[in-house]
């Protein structure tokens, strides 16, 4: 992919502000922006992508989601306490 590497300058400009830069051509044409919140997502995104992650299923989380509101009628409302507690028992259900 080809690249522009910033100068000294332009590296501290955006390194430097916490909103986005817009980044123009010699005749003043917006070429697009640089936003260093953008980038620092992204660099996360890249550190991360090779650690090992616990997936859970899209079904496990719905029938997770299920449970909680059918507690949640049962109990007429909880805290979260009772929410943490009930879930963490959802799970060692899960695990066994």
């Amino acid at each position: 992919m080809p690249h522009i590497t910033l100068t000294e300058e332009q590296a501290k400009i955006i390194a430097q502000t916490e909103a986005a830069v817009e980044i123009r051509d010699p005749n003043g044409n917006w070429l697009g922006r640089i936003d260093p919140r953008e980038a620092a997502l992204v660099a996360e995104v890249l550190r991360r992508r090779g650690e090992p992650r616990k997936c859970v299923p899209a079904a496990t989380v719905e029938d997770h989601l299920r449970a909680l509101n059918a507690e949640w009628e049962r109990t007429g409302g909880f805290d979260r306490q009772h929410m943490l507690a009930f879930l963490e028992n959802l799970r060692s259900k899960d695990a066994s």
